[in-house]
């Protein structure tokens, strides 16, 4: 379940402040930025610098971290159009503990608490699993406890990635916007069919507390059925000129295994309504169609 817990924990923090802009700089508060000048604490912070990637058994999907200097921390997302989103944060560790801890201040007012360790192997084990702002450190890994494995010493996010600070959206384009917090967000409902068979219909029951607009857009959850089976998000702009979007999330079984897939549909022309319901999967192949009149962004 490696990437889906990624998800299912830190992302539903994460996406509760894509579409609320508040302040502009990413700071740990002080009273987790208390600096361990130690020298063991520095040769951690060394061992952990660069890149390092867990790949999800189920889907493939493969999420990468970079701790860069200046205390920066990168998760490297894939999107649905096939390229990658890098979300940062600030990051602050303790090697005092046992296992050692690890602060990630998503905003200047949230920062989610977790634990990790580095293995005799050389890897990276990070508890992610329900790791949330304002939620209590887990004492302990779980057995789903993420593992990655470093796999270079580049400490910077390549130019070809979009890097999402969590803090502003200025930076980022009036059509990047929605298909970032859509692509969140059905990460989220995937995490949550996991843990629950079946979608969540809102904000309130996925667990995530956030304003469903954006400076452009709006978003909604559109439950589907009984929610057993698909679950869609759509984004409405508030002015003309602007695409809308619907992004689905369908349940479909490949070699007789429950699984999730997902797809994000753009209207080829200016709308101020989604397009409708895109066609689910048939049998065991996972391609979603988008409907007429809109286009994939995958």
């Amino acid at each position: 379940m490696g990437c889906q817990l990624i998800t299912g924990g830190l992302l539903l923090g994460l996406l509760a402040t894509v579409a609320t802009p508040i302040k502009a700089q990413t700071e740990i508060p002080p009273t987790v930025a208390e600096v361990e000048g130690t020298s063991r604490t520095n040769a951690i912070i060394e061992r952990l610098r660069g890149e390092w990637q867990a790949q999800d058994p189920t889907t493939g999907e493969v999420v990468r971290l970079i701790f860069a200097p200046e205390d920066e921390l990168f998760f490297i997302l894939p999107a649905e159009d096939g390229s990658s989103v890098a979300i940062k944060t600030a990051y602050q560790i303790r090697t005092t503990t046992q296992p050692m801890q690890l602060d990630m201040a998503v905003t200047s007012d949230e920062t989610a608490l977790t634990i990790f360790e580095l293995t005799p192997e050389g890897k990276l084990r990070v508890e992610l699993s329900a790791v949330t702002p304002g939620q209590p450190r887990p004492a302990d890994f779980s057995d789903t406890a993420a593992l990655f494995e470093r796999v270079s010493d580049a400490t910077t996010v390549p130019e070809s990635i979009q890097v999402l600070e969590l803090e502003s959206q200025t930076s980022s384009s009036s059509e990047t916007v929605p298909i970032q917090y859509i692509t969140l967000l059905s990460r989220a409902q995937q995490a949550y069919y996991l843990e629950n068979s079946k979608f969540a219909a809102d904000v309130e029951e996925l667990g995530v507390i956030t304003n469903l607009e954006s400076e452009l857009y709006r978003y909604q959850i559109v439950p589907q059925g009984d929610r057993t089976q698909s679950v869609a998000i759509t984004a409405q702009p508030k002015e003309s000129g602007l695409p809308s979007y619907i992004g689905a999330v369908f349940v479909t079984e490949v070699n007789g295994d429950r699984t999730t897939v997902t797809k994000i549909c753009e209207t080829e022309q200016p709308s101020t309504s989604p397009p409708p319901m895109p066609i689910p999967p048939d049998g065991d192949a996972l391609e979603i169609l988008c409907p007429v009149g809109s286009r994939s962004l995958q």
